[in-house]
Parts: structure tokens; C-alpha cells; sequence
């Protein structure tokens, strides 16, 4: 563990349980990912199970829904056979954005998980629909690719920037499987259509049983309003400015 990494734990024990899959998901372009998560745990009443504190969050505490003030950090919790990581920001530092990743990444290896899979939107023009992943390791793309699922390999061709990038390129290293699934987004405010389609498409290469899925789409609704007035972390590029090198920005 990184020294400067701090583990709060809520759940009354000092280690995640096992799961299968890793989702994660911060702020971004069209909030998709993030639309994803937060109707994920509040649809699911998921159980924060732990807290990462950093000195590179952004420093603002915020009230929770008991009116006590909580740390910035990043948020584990427990959903089904799922692990869901989230923040409202990330470390404001290259090097604090590495340590914060690398923890994660560390954390789902311990808990037995098969995958990290983080979400993120990149902004496409306006009509183009669509949902794929790309990977950090040719087992992996190569499994995912047997089992349906939409692999790019020439996109974003820009790259990947962020924790949104350390955490789906770094997983090798550690000793766990990490890819981002990016659905296509206008990126100019939360989009809800987009978060869906992520979901139905990695529900489906997952093999993931989320129900009901009426709550979820309820809590999207609820949560895009809250998100829009929260923003966004990170560059929003226009996307009728021609780009021949488009990069999801996160």
C-alpha cells in the first residue's frame, strides 16, 4: 500500500470481499459512466464497504445524507457480485492519480475479482451510436472477443487520459484484467441514453444480472439533474470540431 493512500473502512473489517467484476467510474464526457454507477448503488441500496483518501482529492468535504461532513475520496461499494468504485473527482496530481490507480487495481486483485471494467463516454458527433471496449492485454481482448463483445482496437485513437486511463492500462502489471468500455456521447451534458446503452452492452459481454432495470433507469433520471449541476472533470472537446486524433477525455 501506498503510504500516502489512506483506508477508511465501513464495513467493520479490513478487506473487500469477493467479487467478480469491477466497475468503476469517475466524472467525464456525458457522465456516462459516472449516471452508470450512481443509479447502480442507489436503485441496488449498495453498501459502501470503504473509502480511499488522498492527499491529491480535491479539497472539498461534503455533507452526507446523515448531515455529518465527509473527506474527499473514493468510494468502494457492494452491489450483487459486483465491486463498484466511484468518486465526484480524482487526485489533481499525475502522481497521486497513479497511486490512487494502482491501489484500486491492487484491491480488486485481493478480492479475487476477474475484471476491472471502467466506463467512460468520448465525444463523437451527433447520430453516432455506439458501445465497445478496448483492452491492456491480448487475453483478454481475446476472451471478451469469443464472448460477443464489440473490441476496437484502433479507438480512442487519441488515448486515454486520467485515472480513467491508469486503471484500464495498468491492470497487467498488477496481475488483474482491466479494460474501458466507452460509449459514444455529443458529451455537451449528461447523457442518460448513452449511460444506458453502456450498461445493456456490458451487462451483456458480462454476463451481469442487474435488475430491475426500470429502477436504475428511474435513478439515472434522478441522478442526471444532480450530475448536471455538478459538471464535469476534465477537458470537453467540441464535437463538431473536426479531430483526426479524437482522445477520451476523463
Amino acid at each position: 500500500m501506498d503510504m500516502s493512500v489512506i483506508h477508511h473502512w465501513k464495513s467493520g473489517t479490513d478487506c473487500l470481499p469477493s467479487h467478480r467484476i469491477v466497475l468503476a467510474a469517475l466524472p467525464g464526457v456525458g457522465n456516462v459512466g459516472k449516471l452508470i454507477v450512481d443509479s447502480l448503488i442507489e436503485a441496488g441500496q449498495a453498501e459502501m464497504v470503504l473509502q480511499l483518501l488522498h492527499p491529491a482529492m480535491p479539497p472539498q468535504a461534503r455533507l452526507d445524507e446523515d448531515g455529518l461532513l465527509t473527506p474527499p475520496g473514493i468510494m468502494f461499494h457492494h452491489f450483487d457480485d459486483i465491486i463498484i468504485v466511484t468518486a465526484d473527482g480524482q487526485p489533481m496530481t499525475p502522481e497521486g492519480q497513479h497511486e490512487c490507480a494502482i491501489e484500486i487495481l491492487r484491491l480488486a486483485r485481493e478480492a479475487d475479482s476477474e475484471h476491472v471494467v471502467v466506463l467512460a463516454g468520448m465525444a463523437a458527433a451527433a447520430g453516432e451510436e455506439e458501445a465497445f471496449m478496448v483492452c491492456s492485454d491480448t487475453a483478454a481482448r481475446l476472451e471478451l472477443e469469443g464472448l460477443g463483445a464489440d473490441i476496437r482496437r484502433d479507438q480512442p485513437n487519441g488515448g486515454v487520459i486520467g485515472m480513467v486511463g491508469l486503471l484500464a492500462s495498468l491492470g497487467p502489471a498488477i496481475g488483474v484484467k482491466s479494460s474501458c468500455a466507452i460509449a459514444t456521447t455529443v458529451g455537451a451534458s449528461v447523457d442518460p441514453v448513452a449511460s444506458d446503452r453502456l450498461l445493456r452492452a456490458v451487462c451483456d459481454w458480462f454476463s451481469l444480472d442487474i435488475s430491475p432495470p426500470g429502477a436504475i433507469l428511474e435513478r439515472m433520471a434522478v441522478n442526471m439533474a444532480m450530475l448536471e449541476g455538478k459538471g464535469t472533470a476534465g477537458e470537453v472537446p467540441d464535437p463538431l470540431l473536426e479531430d483526426s486524433s479524437p482522445m477520451l477525455y476523463s
